[in-house]
């Protein structure tokens, strides 16, 4: 496109419009044509040749003022140059002062706890008339609360909140209604509590109970993590439990199934010829691991072959009634075995309030470690753990509370201890676990992770939180000559983490 081209389209746009222009308006309306163009009209550029040509303190104030025509130019040049009077510039100083206060003020009362302290400490150190170094010192503060603050956070919690904004405030207003909603989720109780239930295994009725009770208590529970992991945890102790009690059983009704097979066989070999009744009888017993179905029913066809080889071999009946006599004391066994897996379930040795191990299997279990340790020499370590202040916690709260404390206590050593471990109370707020194969310092380390994380969970009862901390004493078996020495020991160092401070471990005898 030609000069001429622009200067016609020009022209057009005034006729138009109907309007008379003046020289001026005719060439704001002829640049922006040209830029439009893209062509390059020197006499369109004028105003940033003469802003090129000025100081570049002046280049970059005139920046910001996004300066259109000449005219602009000469009004911006005018009011900087009358500003250079001293007394002028002192009194713009002042104000700005007065404004860098102003603004540190606001910053002072925003919770961001970073700019908030900044801007307070600025505000005691500003002064007029500052040095350059000093300045820089202030200015490189803020640079670097930029550089680490990071404003993500805003989105992901509106995200949360399921609305769209980047005003804090407003998120923090979005999240709190949210979590005031307070979704009602006891419909899932009964569900959850099904899939925990064993199929076979007559155990975890204690541990159902609790999670029961806790999630009716609060239905909010099912969306904290800590239950995800409590879920997880009971769901793989029902699996094994379950694969346990199948696996035992499925042992009884193999012992049933071999004297049925040897049975048959000593039929068979008395007798020339055999019915086809007893080889379909025979062939069904040699397959019977293979069919699908639960316990009950592998059990119901073992015995339903039981009989029909009871109704086939009536002419045996003598040799019969012996062998029926030695099947029916397997069915007792089998009766006998499923009473005694009841009564063991009846007698655990769990703590009814925590759900951990009581005091008499915290014993059976130190002999068992002492008996290796005496046998092969494997080493061993003791940990004692008391609450700290336990009796203000009662006293302050109530025993409902302390009884709340005791069992949050539980849960967290059963999460955090190994398979091997063994954590239980062995008395009142006091707690013992039994470390095998692990040294002082192994133990000593366990029992510190242990703490930190009881000192910062959060610990609730009725909308309350109560802080709470344990102290620690760590014992391994060769530092002594007996069982009984290393839990004394243990429970020496643990009253030393209590005389000197609580909320400790001590692993020797000079605990600091």
């Amino acid at each position: 496109m030609t000069i001429k081209d622009i200067a016609k389209k020009t022209l057009a746009h005034f006729k138009e419009s109907g309007y008379v222009f003046t020289p001026d308006e005719y060439k704001k309306v002829f640049c922006q044509e040209a830029k439009k163009a893209r062509v390059i009209i020197k006499d369109c550029n004028k105003v940033a040749e003469y802003i090129a040509k000025l100081d570049k303190k002046y280049q970059m104030i005139a920046k910001n003022y996004n300066i259109k025509n000449l005219d602009e130019l000469i009004v911006f040049l005018i009011n900087y140059l009358n500003r250079e009077d001293a007394s002028k510039e002192k009194e713009n100083l002042e104000n700005f002062f007065l404004y860098t206060k102003r603004a540190l003020d606001v910053i002072a009362v925003l919770p961001i706890i970073k700019s908030k302290s900044i801007a307070i400490k600025h505000l005691d150190f500003l002064k007029p008339y500052m040095e350059k170094d000093e300045f820089n010192k202030l200015r490189n503060e803020w640079f670097e609360f930029l550089s680490e603050f990071d404003a993500s956070i805003v989105k992901k919690g509106a995200a949360i909140a399921g609305i769209q904004s980047e005003d804090a405030l407003e998120v923090i207003e979005a999240l709190i209604k949210k979590l005031e909603e307070n979704p009602d989720l006891e419909f899932l109780v009964d569900s959850i509590i099904y899939t925990l239930t064993p199929s076979y295994a007559p155990f975890m009725s204690n541990e159902i109970a609790i999670l029961k009770k806790q999630i009716k208590e609060n239905t909010s529970f099912i969306l904290s993590k800590a239950f995800a992991e409590d879920l997880k945890i009971l769901t793989q102790k029902r699996i094994r439990l379950d694969k346990e009690e199948l696996k035992r059983k499925l042992k009884d009704l193999d012992q049933i199934a071999e004297r049925l097979s040897i049975k048959i066989l000593r039929i068979l070999e008395k007798t020339d010829g055999s019915s086809q009744e007893i080889k379909n009888i025979t062939v069904e017993l040699q397959n019977w691991r293979k069919d699908d179905g639960d316990f009950e029913t592998i059990k119901e066809k073992l015995l339903t072959i039981a009989t029909s080889i009871d109704k086939e071999l009536n002419h045996f009946s003598e040799e019969m009634r012996k062998e029926d006599e030695e099947i029916e004391k397997l069915r007792q066994k089998v009766h006998f075995l499923e009473g005694k897996l009841k009564q063991l379930s009846k007698e655990v040795k769990t703590d009814f309030l925590t759900d951990i191990a009581n005091k008499k299997a915290v014993i059976d279990e130190l002999k068992k470690q002492e008996s290796i340790y005496n046998r092969y020499g494997t080493n061993y370590s003791v940990v004692f753990f008391d609450i700290d202040h336990f009796k203000n916690i009662n006293d302050t709260y109530g025993h409902d509370a302390g009884d709340v404390i005791l069992k949050s206590l539980g849960l967290l050593f059963k999460r955090y201890a190994r398979d091997i471990d063994m954590i239980g109370r062995f008395g009142g707020e006091e707690f013992v676990a039994i470390l095998p194969n692990t040294d002082k310092e192994g133990a000593y380390k366990f029992a510190e992770k242990l703490r930190q994380i009881i000192e910062k969970t959060k610990f609730m009862y009725k909308n309350t939180r109560i802080d709470v901390t344990v102290s620690g004493g760590v014992a391994s078996r060769n530092e002594t000559n007996s069982s009984d020495e290393t839990l004394k020991l243990a429970d020496k160092r643990l009253y030393l983490a209590k005389k000197t401070g609580r909320n400790k471990v001590c692993a020797d005898d000079k605990c600091v």
